[in-house]
């Protein structure tokens, strides 16, 4: 469970994985809780919308506070916490 960084809609990000999957509408979207706050704690990011991605050497230990298995943003679920 390692924190990540990436750039959205020309905004740097550092952000907690917690569930990446396909919505409805077959975007691959990554469910995220940021950390460092945010309009919305744990937003949705749409994967192709993401630039200079990486992964982080700064662990996380449990999931963000409302993090609910099973996210109902997605219609297939690939990873989640």
């Amino acid at each position: 469970m390692r924190r990540v960084a990436f750039t959205y809609h020309g905004q740097r990000r550092v952000a907690e994985p917690q569930c990446l999957g396909f919505t409805s509408t077959g975007k691959e979207t990554l469910r995220a809780y940021l950390p460092r706050g945010g309009r919305i704690s744990e937003p949705l990011f749409t994967v192709a919308e993401m630039t200079d991605f990486v992964v982080l050497d700064e662990h996380f230990t449990r999931p963000g506070p409302n993090y609910k298995k099973s996210d109902s943003a997605m219609k297939t679920i690939l990873a989640e916490l």
